[in-house]
C-alpha cells in the first residue's frame, strides 16, 4: 500500500515537470509589415519546440485562424492600434476593431474572454501607450511584456517595474517579423488549458532572455522593405 502511494506521488510530480516553450509576440504576413506566411511561422515554431503558436498580427487574427483551420495549436492574438498606441489581446475569438480608445479595446478583449497584454510599454521607437493611458487601464491589464527582444535594456527594466506595480503576470516575446527572430526570447511554463489557466501558470513561468542580434534585425528590416 505504501509503495503504491509513493508511486502515485512520483507520477504526479513528473506530470508537473512537463513544460512547454512559447513566444508570446510573433507576426506573420497577415501583418502589413511582415512577409512570412503563417504556415512558415508555425513550421519555424515546431522546429524550435515552441507550442502553441502565439500569433499577434497587427489589427487582424486572420493568420491565426488560418493556422487553426490547418490543425495547428494556436493562440489567436492581435496587436491592436488604439487611439493612443498599441495593445495586444490574446485568446481572441474575433478581431478587435482598430481606432478604439485603449479602455474600449481592453474591454472588447475581456468581453471575448481574452487577456489584455501590454507590450513594449516604454520603447520610445514603438507605438506604446502613454503612462496616463496605462494608469487608466491598470485594473484591466493581465500581462505586461517585461522583455521584448527589440527593446533596449532600460525599457525592459522599466517594464519589469511596471509589471510588479500592477500585479500583472510577466510576459516576453520576440516581436518577430522574420523567421530568424522567432524564439528570441521564449517563456518556459507548464502546459495550460484556456486563457485563465494560462494566466495563472504564466505567473510561475521562466523567461529565457535573448535579444535579437544585428543580423536578425537587418533581416527583419529587409523583409519590411520587400513587403512595401
Amino acid at each position: 500500500m505504501l509503495s503504491g502511494g509513493l508511486k502515485l506521488v512520483r507520477v504526479r510530480i513528473n506530470l508537473r515537470l512537463v513544460l512547454i516553450r512559447v513566444d508570446l509576440h510573433v507576426h506573420s504576413s497577415a501583418s502589413p509589415d511582415c512577409s512570412i506566411e503563417p504556415k512558415r511561422v508555425a513550421g519555424r515554431c515546431r522546429q524550435l519546440g515552441l507550442s502553441p503558436v502565439f500569433l499577434t498580427d497587427h489589427d487582424t487574427i486572420a493568420g491565426a485562424l488560418q493556422l487553426r483551420v490547418g490543425g495547428e495549436r494556436v493562440v489567436a492574438g492581435e496587436e491592436v492600434m488604439t487611439t493612443e498606441g498599441e495593445l495586444i489581446g490574446l485568446f481572441l475569438k474575433r478581431p478587435i476593431q482598430r481606432g478604439l480608445t485603449p479602455k474600449e479595446t481592453a474591454l472588447e478583449i475581456r468581453a471575448q474572454g481574452g487577456l489584455v497584454y501590454l507590450e513594449h510599454p516604454y520603447d520610445p521607437f514603438r507605438r506604446h501607450l502613454s503612462e496616463a493611458s496605462i494608469e487608466a487601464l491598470a485594473d484591466l491589464i493581465d500581462i505586461v511584456e517585461v522583455f521584448n527582444a527589440r527593446s533596449e535594456e532600460q525599457a525592459n527594466r522599466r517594464a519589469e517595474d511596471l509589471c510588479s506595480i500592477l500585479g500583472a503576470a510577466p510576459g516576453a516575446g520576440s516581436d518577430a517579423h522574420s523567421l530568424k527572430a522567432i524564439g528570441y526570447p521564449y517563456v518556459e511554463m507548464e502546459d495550460f488549458e484556456g486563457a485563465q489557466d494560462f494566466l495563472a501558470k504564466l505567473r510561475d513561468s521562466k523567461i529565457v532572455k535573448r535579444r535579437h542580434n544585428l543580423v536578425i534585425l537587418a533581416d527583419a528590416m529587409l523583409g519590411k522593405m520587400r513587403r512595401r
